[in-house]
């Protein structure tokens, strides 16, 4: 092309720290004005832009530029309104003779019904759910090839000898799926969405190309990180019309065209893709002009527009801190006093976590507002983050959705659906059941109080503790059982109530086995289906809830097109339904009203939180630049699970690098153009140690390079913002939480209390006092392991029936074996454990069965025991002070000397006889004592004449017989004495029930320590 050729095209440029809106606006009021004083001039234009965002933006920049004169405003469109979507809209006689597009959700069941057909052996997916994501990155680069030009039909010139086997496998299994592909859209008389795509823009290019329109058409911003060869002809075409103009976002500093070339095979660079674009354009840097108003009276000598020459310099040093291998000899030139003016307004957030960092820039972005009319914005490619900072903005006022989107599947209904689909493959487990029956949207035709009473009762009385049986006849067993009681009628009628109600809304959608084979289009019906009739209420029909607001609409949008969709789907197991919905919904958005649902107010029109496609060309006056780290931003490269690097390239694929390049770019334009501009970022994420984006650490190099005359580098200023979050919920004065000692009134103190509490009430009276005084008793946990308890309650359950069985008859081994058994099996029948924990427990019941009959044929060759007794319960008064001891003893035997002896089964570790002597375990001696005054249901009053403890583990030494050392009344006596003494300050008088008042004597429970918040200050050992 020749030099005067160049000149006509028409590329213009603005430079990165200017408003790329307002100037844009301005240029093309001032363009249009040397039209006349047409007032329609301007409602001629055609503006193509980036985003739908940006286009919404514009108007806004051209109401700011008219002055308060009445504007028709131009035509603005997003480029990516020339897409599949709304290519009819152009009505171009091109278009009108292709196939029309194949539905996105149609074809992504299609791609995963053809990758299903790998085996797994060979890297295929082990399921639907996994298949679905290959297919999507197979949808992706299936893309990728339409978009960038390149021939599928050249993936056999691929050569698999030159790969692994792995590729091998994978390249030629890729070309059969092409082929399998193009067959079905060619049967099915459809058209992919790439090649259509780019139809478009060649169509869009040729109609320029023979009709061109004789009003103006603008490209504004578009190519920032590169395009696709289609777009770029398109652009060509836009900037070689008569009145047609190209214009570009950068102009950041001046650099030799060595650099450029050098930039251009640099794809993480942020200016690589235009520079690659103009080599697509068949246009040179000397081709682009200043935009109007930017002309030669408003330039410096050395190039730069006039403006903030601030921004201007910052500008500048972003461009020379993210240049290339090749450029970093200017890094050797010290101009420290130069680059100071560019650290202007620009500073670093470096904070300890992510939590810490929402909260700094949500302070920041509130701070901003103090300024009247400043504009501040989040922009982040982390959602999280995103969604953190909204949350934080709440506590200053402000309502800010995250523009970004969220998931279709992280909407209340999308989690709804999903919630559905887990309750019902697990069994309707506890911990899956309440998540879905607690969801706002569930109701199941009842009034929502009603349901929600119902539920929690069921979730009190019924699932807590060890899981229930699977399906719902478990959880009605479960419920028969704990409500079983005659008072209890009326409860359990609201239980059965819920669950009948929950039944009705199932339908056919109430188990998902492994087989048989279901279509997964009848499966997405009946989920469906229940879904609907369980988010029903008495007054309102559950569609209307379910589909409701801003994002119940892309879903239901989005569910209505997988319903064809799935029929494309082979029969699959049911169990595998749950997974394969989730990805369903993993790749459409739907608008984020996380934090302006339900909330009175608007959203702040002066804060915005925005992903990076939708902060492009945006002005703000100050944007905060969130989650610099790498693979946040930038992200991490993949080339995806289809093709490897050699492979991409070899085919003419761009490099996976280049994604860094467009993210770069963005971050690039962000930080250059706000007045005020903010890099934050998070030392640590999820516990472990993040390393800084590239960009920060080349900018913090380059900086601290720039040393004066005493060696001293620039640095990034530091935000004050970290230190405001660390301030903002520490109080003034940290005063230490004393000991808990409460001191309840006489009446509210318990006249009853059991042995097994007196050793808690000397080592910790406060978690007494809450348990019995304020009766703060904690919920067993939802679905709960068996543990040691249950374990402990198994082996006292069969010694029990064993004992009442063996009292009275004659010694027989073989009976009293037969017997043990039996008791253990009845035992284990009602325990109702998984299969798993059953040949767990019964080998270990088995050996202590052998133990206990060895101790009992002892016994009976010495004829010693003249009656057993177990589970006995006692009680007794202690010397008319109204005060009764209780207490369950697991066995008394009267012997032939008419003394009894007190056995306790531990099936842990037995007190040692100095804990029993020095009151640490005073269960036995207590029971003596009752014993001696008579206090034992059908056992006369009578002296002990031995304590013992079995010690029942099962294991390795099934069990062992360990003798309390000492004469057993005087212990009895003692522990009376000190237990009397004991409960006479505690339950009679005025002592306070402090928290933990003996350092050497640790409570067996701990249920309460977080109420006396021992943490704050007790030591370590307590």
């Amino acid at each position: 092309m020749s030099g005067s050729a160049r000149r006509g095209l028409g590329l213009y440029n603005i430079p990165a720290h200017l408003p790329f809106l307002d100037t844009l606006a301005r240029g093309v009021i001032e363009e249009m004005g040397e039209a006349g004083a047409d007032p329609t001039a301007l409602s001629r234009v055609t503006i193509l832009l980036p985003t739908r965002r940006a286009a919404m933006a514009l108007r806004e920049a051209f109401l700011r530029c008219a002055d308060g004169r009445t504007l028709l405003l131009p035509v603005m469109r997003a480029l990516t309104g020339l897409s599949v979507e709304d290519a009819d809209e152009l009505a171009l006689p091109g278009l009108l003779d292709l196939p029309p597009a194949v539905d996105p959700a149609r074809r992504q069941a299609v791609l995963t019904s053809l990758v299903l057909r790998l085996p797994p052996r060979y890297g295929g997916p082990n399921g639907p759910e996994q298949a679905w994501r290959l297919a999507r990155a197979l949808g992706e680069l299936l893309d990728e090839i339409a978009l960038e030009g390149c021939d599928p039909g050249k993936l056999p010139e691929l050569v698999p000898e030159e790969f692994a086997t792995h590729w091998q496998v994978t390249i030629t299994f890729l070309r059969g799926v092409v082929e399998a592909w193009e067959g079905w859209l060619e049967e099915q008389g459809l058209m992919d969405i790439g090649p259509r795509r780019v139809a478009a823009l060649e169509a869009q290019a040729q109609e320029w190309r023979e009709n061109a329109p004789t009003d103006p058409v603008f490209a504004a911003g578009i190519g920032a990180g590169g395009t696709i060869p289609a777009a770029a002809d398109l652009l060509r075409v836009v900037a070689t019309l008569p009145r047609g103009a190209v214009i570009l976002h950068d102009g950041v500093e001046k650099m030799s065209a060595e650099l450029w070339d050098v930039i251009a095979e640099s794809p993480t660079h942020p200016l690589c893709g235009q520079y690659r674009l103009l080599r697509q354009m068949g246009a040179v840097l000397e081709d682009i002009r200043p935009w109007h108003g930017l002309g030669a009276p408003g330039l410096k000598p050395e190039g730069r527009p006039s403006g903030d020459l601030d921004l201007a310099r910052r500008a500048e040093l972003l461009a020379r801190a993210l240049r290339p291998a090749a450029g970093l000899d200017a890094w050797l030139d010290r101009q420290p006093e130069y680059w100071k003016p560019a650290l202007d307004g620009f500073s670093l957030l470096d904070a300890p976590d992510v939590q810490s960092e929402a909260v700094s820039i949500a302070l920041l972005l509130r701070e901003a507002l103090e300024t009247p009319s400043a504009r501040a914005a989040l922009i982040t490619p982390d959602r999280d983050l995103g969604r953190r900072v909204a949350a934080e903005l709440t506590r200053h006022g402000i309502l800010a959705d995250d523009s970004a989107g969220q998931p279709l599947g992280e909407t209340p209904a999308g989690a709804f659906l999903r919630l559905l689909a887990r309750a019902v493959a697990e069994g309707f487990a506890p911990v899956p059941l309440l998540a879905l029956l607690k969801h706002p949207m569930a109701a199941g035709g009842m009034p929502r109080q009603a349901w929600m009473e119902a539920v929690r009762l069921l979730e009190r009385r019924c699932l807590r503790g060890p899981r229930p049986a699977p399906g719902l006849p478990g959880l009605r067993a479960r419920a028969r059982e704990a409500l079983g009681r005659e008072r209890d009628a009326i409860l359990l009628d609201r239980a059965l109530s819920l669950l009948d109600a929950l039944e009705r809304a199932l339908g056919d959608f109430f188990e998902l086995p492994d087989s048989p084979a279901r279509p997964p289009a009848d499966l997405l019906n009946a989920h469906l289906t229940a879904a609907e009739a369980l988010a029903a209420t008495d007054t309102r029909p559950g569609g209307l809830r379910l589909y409701a607001g801003e994002e119940g609409e892309p879903l239901a949008v989005h569910l209505a097109s997988l319903q064809p969709a799935f029929r494309e789907l082979a029969p699959m197991s049911p169990a595998s339904w749950p997974a394969l919905f989730d990805v369903a919904l993993e790749g459409p958005l739907a608008p984020s009203v996380r934090i302006s649902r339900g909330r009175e107010g608007g959203r702040h029109p002066r804060v915005a939180i925005l992903g990076l496609l939708e902060a492009r060309l945006l002005h703000f006056d100050l944007a905060v630049l969130g989650a610099l780290e790498e693979g946040v931003w930038p992200q991490a490269t993949d080339p995806g699970p289809w093709m490897s690097r050699p492979m991409r390239a070899e085919f003419g694929l761009p490099e996976p690098e280049a994604r860094i390049g467009r993210v770069a770019a963005d971050f690039l334009l962000a930080a250059a153009s706000a007045p005020n501009a903010v890099l934050a970022r998070a030392r640590k994420r999820a516990g472990s140690p993040t390393v800084p984006s590239r960009w920060l650490t080349r900018l913090e190099t380059f900086l601290g390079g720039q040393r004066d005359e005493h060696g001293q580098g620039l640095a990034l200023p530091q935000s004050p913002a970290v230190a405001w979050a660390a301030a903002l919920d520490m109080p003034e004065e940290v005063r230490p939480c004393p000991r808990p000692a409460p001191c309840p009134p006489p009446e509210a103190r318990p006249r009853e209390i059991t042995v097994t509490e007196i050793a808690d009430l000397v080592a910790d009276p406060y978690g007494y006092y809450a348990r019995r005084v304020l009766r703060l008793v904690p919920l067993d946990p939802l679905d709960a392991e068996v543990g040691a308890s249950d374990y402990g309650n198994l082996v006292h359950n069969t010694m029990k029936r064993w004992t009442q069985k063996l009292d009275g008859q004659p010694w027989d081994t073989a009976q009293a074996r037969a017997w043990y058994a039996e008791a253990a099996e009845q035992t284990l029948a009602e325990a109702a454990a998984r299969p798993g924990l059953l040949a767990f427990w019964r080998p270990r019941l088995a050996r202590i069965g052998e133990f206990v009959v060895a101790q009992e044929a002892a016994a009976a060759a010495g004829h010693r025991i003249l009656q057993r007794h177990a589970e006995v319960p006692g009680r007794l008064e202690l010397r008319g002070t109204g005060i009764f001891l209780k207490v369950r003893a697991d066995r008394i035997d009267r012997l032939c000397d008419h003394s009894l002896a007190l056995i306790d089964y531990k099936t842990g570790t037995p007190p040692s006889s100095g804990e029993v002597a020095d009151g640490r375990a005073p269960q036995l001696p207590l029971e003596a004592a009752i014993a001696e005054h008579g206090g034992f249901e059908g056992i006369p009053p009578a002296a002990t004449s031995a304590l013992t403890y079995w010690r029942l583990s099962g294991g390795g030494t099934a069990g062992e017989v360990k003798p309390v050392k000492g004469d057993p009344m005087a212990l009895a006596a003692d522990a009376l004495d000190n237990t009397e003494a004991l409960l006479r300050d505690f339950l009679l008088g005025s002592r306070r029930f402090m928290a933990r008042p003996h350092p050497r004597r640790s409570p067996v429970r701990r249920d309460h320590d977080h109420l006396a918040r021992v943490a704050e200050w007790g030591s370590e050992a307590e």
